[in-house]
């Protein structure tokens, strides 16, 4: 279930908000569940009341969307007063649908063994840019992947090492930051095979006997 969630917002509208998630669930394809505290997938926040702090609070969640008076002019991101059901679960299912395409849902078992060879150990990546809030989702998780990522090249072994996170979930967080075009490649050139001393001291003193040989024809030796 996606997690919605309500900042600043009066009692009488969080009741409104709080029915109408009740009465869409009983529909099946709803996805959405009202919580009381973070993390959260999507925000309903009071506009006036966050103005002056809605750097923080688009931080908050993937999404955001702000209430504002009726009229306003409706710019992009708000929805104005007063909330109807049916705009707000529109604006819900056009949320999840994103972050589906955000974030690759469960995988197959041929599509995960799939993406652990793409995912070699000689291939490192970093992150040429901070991912979208919409791809992290305000997960704790993501976030903690994308801070690795940003210091230096792991590949998915390292990654699911250093995170303590399970390598799967490593694989799927890298497989999501490529599709969005934010990850850095970094190819390990292959090693060449180590010629062992023995193997060294018997092509060496080859070559010295051969070097004999020619010049002993040479002088008829």
């Amino acid at each position: 279930m996606l997690r919605l969630g309500v900042y600043k917002l009066p009692v009488a509208e969080i009741i409104v908000i709080r029915t109408i998630v009740r009465l869409s669930a009983s529909d099946a394809g709803f996805a959405w569940q009202l919580v009381d505290a973070p993390p959260y997938d999507a925000l309903l926040v009071d506009g006036p009341a966050v103005e002056h702090e809605y750097p923080r609070v688009v931080g908050m969640a993937a999404a955001v969307l702000r209430l504002t008076r009726m009229n306003s002019g409706g710019q992009p991101g708000t929805m104005e007063r007063p909330i109807r059901a049916d705009r707000l679960q529109q604006w819900l299912r056009s949320i999840e649908h994103a972050l589906r395409e955000a974030q690759p849902g469960g995988l197959t078992l041929h599509e995960q063994t799939a993406l652990e060879v793409e995912v070699s150990d000689a291939e490192r990546f970093m992150l040429r840019r901070w991912p979208p809030a919409m791809l992290l989702r305000n997960d704790l998780d993501n976030i903690r992947m994308a801070s690795l990522l940003a210091r230096r090249a792991l590949n998915a072994s390292e990654l699911a090492d250093i995170s303590q996170l399970p390598f799967a979930q490593c694989v799927s967080f890298l497989h999501a930051l490529k599709k969005a075009g934010v990850l850095e490649l970094h190819v390990e050139p292959p090693m060449l095979p180590p010629v062992l001393k023995g193997e060294a001291a018997v092509r060496g003193g080859d070559f010295a006997r051969g070097l004999v040989n020619v010049i002993r024809r040479r002088l008829g030796i």
